[in-house]
């Protein structure tokens, strides 16, 4: 679902040389002061989860009106058509990357209508953040995870409690990802977007003429009013991004290898369970607060943190007790304001061209 991203590019409009410095001058500073706003606000008051909020939702607002203006302008229509299949011009999104890279590299077939040179691309991008943010990426920087995560937010308190996951149901995202790769590199086809992903409610949903695409826009509308609308608003927890994503194993892998961790400070904790009820991602429990931190599908959102009465949670370098929150904070911030900025620029040469084009 989404092109390539270059955010840089889109301070290099299609103006006059001088304009364009201004241009790019003038967008670093803005960014340069809303970022360190942010940033030193959360730093000043010790509170985490807000300033995240609305970063995180400003971003995804963006990337929304932008990813679906370029689809009105670009194609004529924001519905998915057969004609954008057959000519390999469907915008590829991270999530596709565990299933879709493997039956290029083992077969050679690039089973998603998209071209490889974006599929690498895409790929390099996320990875860098993977690698750098682990599951952070969930609650930081991934520009559709903020449709389940505005819905959790917005109710005052769950209507229908869900205490934590079963460690079948803590499983199920890594069985259903090898599932999907199976699929992918037995029948050559993209299940799971093909059929499966309720973000289509959103996101390049497809145009519906026969029985089977009727079908198939019943099973998106489903899956987005369950996991991504109806279902985290009465929980208050983040369901597609903790139980569906197939993006959440490979998070939580290859952030093994992220420098960041949250921690708990056993000395200082007390075992009052806030840190259990606010988490949104199931990803604090009773056992691993007693071992000293979340579970490893921890996204780094912050709740923990702001919920804690006694200060005992915190940013950590990996394998030491060296508190990195300013680190950790302001590295968040800037890529957050860096991949929005892409968005915002793509709009205002929309504003000042006509045109529109993520690459």
């Amino acid at each position: 679902m989404l092109p390539a991203l270059r955010p840089s590019c889109y301070f290099f409009l299609s103006v006059g040389e001088d304009v364009r410095r201004a241009q790019a001058l003038a967008a670093g500073l803005i960014f340069a002061v809303v970022g360190g706003a942010f940033t030193f606000q959360i730093l000043r008051t010790g509170r985490i989860n807000r300033a995240r909020l609305i970063l995180f939702i400003a971003m995804v607002i963006f990337f929304t009106v932008a990813f679906s203006l370029e689809h009105q302008v670009n194609r004529g229509s924001i519905l998915l058509t057969g004609t954008q299949f057959e000519s390999a011009d469907v915008p590829i999104c991270p999530i596709t990357i565990p299933f879709v890279t493997l039956p290029l590299v083992f077969r050679g077939e690039m089973i998603f209508p998209a071209s490889v040179k974006t599929l690498y691309s895409i790929g390099i991008f996320w990875l860098a953040f993977a690698l750098l943010f682990g599951r952070g990426w969930c609650s930081w920087l991934c520009f559709f995870g903020g449709i389940d995560q505005a819905c959790a937010a917005a109710a005052r308190k769950p209507n229908l409690k869900v205490k934590g996951l079963s460690r079948p149901w803590r499983l199920f995202p890594y069985a259903f990802l090898l599932f999907l790769i199976l699929v992918a590199l037995a029948a050559l086809y993209p299940l799971y977007c093909a059929w499966l992903c309720p973000l289509r409610i959103a996101y390049d949903p497809p145009s519906v003429n026969t029985t089977l695409e009727w079908l198939s826009a019943v099973v998106f509308v489903g899956g987005g009013l369950v996991f991504l609308i109806g279902g985290p608003y009465l929980t208050k927890k983040r369901l597609y991004c903790s139980l569906i994503c197939p993006l959440l194993p490979v998070n939580t892998v290859v952030g093994l290898l992220s420098p960041f961790r949250v921690k708990v400070d056993r000395e200082k904790c007390n075992d009052c369970g806030a840190c259990v009820r606010v988490c949104e991602s199931f990803a604090m429990t009773g056992e691993s607060l007693a071992r000293g931190g979340p579970v490893m599908e921890c996204t780094r959102c912050g709740r923990c943190m702001d919920a804690c009465p006694r200060g005992a949670i915190d940013y950590r370098l990996i394998g030491t007790g060296i508190g990195v929150r300013p680190v950790f904070v302001t590295l968040a911030v800037v890529f957050n304001l860096l991949i929005t900025s892409g968005f915002i620029m793509a709009l205002v040469r929309f504003l000042q061209t006509g045109e529109i084009r993520f690459a």
